[in-house]
């Protein structure tokens, strides 16, 4: 009899035993550890340190892997290089060498304002001009996995293995890898970390401490990126609304604080520049780069079922709209809703104003133009807002905090009850996510490992050239190019003269207005199309026309057209061959 219960005994203590390893709870500070460590490791997985410390080959030209990313990298490069050697001034972001004569807002360059500030004082104390985007984009990929551990931890959920899934989803998030190729837009740590601090604001009355947090974290968020400052301020909007709803703040409290966080940024953007008049033009048509209906949930690029193909794009835009949700965190998902669908309606009161907010999200990401596949399901007519909506042109991006959302979602419930089963089903749906996200993956290391790609002029020819120059005027700039071999060679000579911080006419903008302003396009919205073209054959021909006048010596003139042509320069201009391109100085 005891022989018997003896095998008995032994497995009923395995069971608890695997049942404590599964189930194991540790304090925040352990946690948070663990997700940093999980982080740092898929991080390494993907770069190396010459390219965090900016030394490797591929920033010489640096390119990403997303459709029409080609000139993007390059372009915050050189955005982060002349803002680093400029001088300290007000508006903050502003920067005279780049665009002249008017010069140039970085943040219209899509650069990462707050590494480039860090960049700046880095080199006012030291001298040194450090290359900090290579640090920057490893922390976008090894930081998700953190930021969802203090959203489990905000949610109560303290299991390690739970925070081992969380991070494991969070960074290998098909859309994050997919964005390869925009700086900027790679912090996605941002929106999960505002997840985290919207459910520690409905926890707490005292509210003082965490209202200065989310002012912090939006201004922090703005001098990131413009859509990353967008979608948390929804969440933002969403937490003031949501502790007025449970009773955690009164309606005078809730104004008063929003008021107040408005102006504090309001502020920060007046400082940085933005509402400057030669600010570019930021609207632009709606539901181009929007998300397909299908995006979520059919396999794209996917490394488990390959054969499914690529990105789904019905308006040759919707690559912007990459949503895949991924084939572990789907699988999850369909597991976990039906067996919690009661807890659901019992608790969807308390965060009723994030829901709508997420709904809200969805219907802006798939655009007025919805499209399930190749084939449009219907189209509504919003002609008089729709270069307002356009503000954010690449609506698709709006699915992002509702990706995360999920996985947040999906794992506390998944922990709610403590079931080893459960838990064990969350490990196995994290390693199918791994492995679905290895070509996305690939494609990161690949074009790391590519380094730059064929230049258009030599490069020491160039450098030789800038470098006893006092400004280098490029025609056509790259705002007036008409061909990619323009384009390319205007990106190469903006790289230059960057890196020697010579002045230069050409900048490669997101959006161009070419002096049209807000004021013009309220006046006559149906007619931006046109004005755009009429403003842009002036700046053009203004631009030919200052190339015929006479220059200052040091004044370097690289044309990469034959208009102007040699007669109409000035008698002491001399003009050489620049590879199939010319350069033309003022004799000495």
């Amino acid at each position: 009899m005891t022989s018997e219960r003896q095998p008995a005994r032994s497995t009923e203590s395995g069971i608890r035993r695997l049942r404590r390893l599964l189930l194991l709870e540790l304090p925040a500070g352990q946690l948070l550890i663990l997700a940093a460590a999980v982080g740092a490791f898929w991080a390494t997985s993907l770069f190396d340190w010459e390219f965090v410390t900016g030394r490797d080959a591929f920033w010489e030209f640096p390119q990403g892997t997303i459709k029409a990313s080609d000139y993007d990298m390059a372009e915050v490069l050189a955005a982060y290089f002349y803002y680093i050697q400029s001088s300290w001034h007000l508006p903050l972001f502003h920067i005279s060498a780049l665009g002249t004569p008017s010069g140039t807002n970085i943040i219209l360059m899509d650069a990462v304002p707050v590494i480039a500030l860090v960049g700046k004082l880095i080199r006012t104390v030291t001298g040194a001009t450090p290359n900090l985007l290579g640090a920057y984009l490893f922390l976008c990929f090894a930081l998700p996995g953190v930021m969802m551990t203090l959203v489990l931890i905000a949610a109560k959920t303290r299991y390690a293995l739970a925070t081992i899934v969380g991070a494991a989803f969070a960074n290998t998030m098909p859309a994050l890898l997919w964005q390869w190729g925009h700086i900027a837009l790679e912090a996605h740590f941002l929106l999960i970390g505002a997840l985290a601090l919207y459910l520690c604001s409905l926890q707490k009355r005292i509210w003082s401490r965490l209202a200065g947090a989310w002012a912090a974290y939006l201004a922090f968020t703005y001098l990131t990126n413009i859509y990353l400052f967008a979608m948390i301020g929804i969440v933002w909007l969403c937490t003031v609304t949501q502790r007025r709803l449970n009773g955690l703040a009164t309606t005078r409290g809730a104004l008063g604080t929003g008021a107040l966080t408005v102006a504090l940024v309001t502020s920060l953007v007046a400082l940085s520049g933005l509402f400057d008049s030669g600010s570019g033009l930021p609207f632009d048509r709606y539901g181009y780069y929007s998300m397909n209906l299908l995006s979520p949930f059919v396999p794209q690029e996917s490394g488990l079922l390959p054969g499914l193909g690529g990105v789904i794009d019905a308006t040759g835009g919707q690559y912007e709209g990459f949503n895949y949700l991924g084939l572990g965190l789907l699988l999850v998902t369909l597991l976990m809703l039906p067996s919690e669908a009661d807890w659901l309606r019992r608790n969807l009161r308390q965060h009723v104003a994030l829901v709508v907010a997420l709904v809200g999200m969805t219907a802006f990401a798939v655009s007025n133009r919805v499209f399930a596949s190749h084939w449009l399901l219907f189209e509504m007519s919003i002609p008089h807002i729709n270069w307002m909506l356009g503000i954010f042109r690449s609506s698709g991006r709006f699915f992002w905090l509702v990706g995360y959302a999920l996985i947040a979602f999906v794992v506390v419930l998944g922990f709610r009850r403590a079931r080893p089963l459960t838990a064990l089903c969350l490990v196995g749906a994290a390693i199918l996510q791994l492995c679905d996200v290895q070509p996305l993956r690939a494609q990161i290391i690949g074009s790391v490992a590519a380094g730059p790609s064929v230049e258009e002029f030599d490069g020491t020819q160039i450098a030789r050239l800038i470098s006893g120059a006092r400004h280098v005027e490029v025609v056509p700039s790259m705002q007036c190019r008409r061909n990619e071999d323009q384009a390319r060679a205007n990106i190469e000579l903006m790289l230059a003269t960057a890196r020697a911080n010579v002045p230069t006419n050409t900048v490669f903008l997101a959006r161009e207005s070419f002096g049209l302003s807000l004021r013009d396009v309220l006046r006559a919205p149906f007619r931006v199309d046109e004005m755009l073209l009429t403003s842009r054959t002036a700046y053009c021909e203004q631009e030919v026309e200052r190339a015929r006048r006479a220059r200052r010596p040091g004044d370097v003139l690289v044309l990469l057209s034959d208009q102007p042509r040699q007669v109409e320069l000035m008698p002491d201009i001399i003009c050489s061959p620049l590879s199939w391109a010319r350069y033309c100085e003022k004799k000495q």
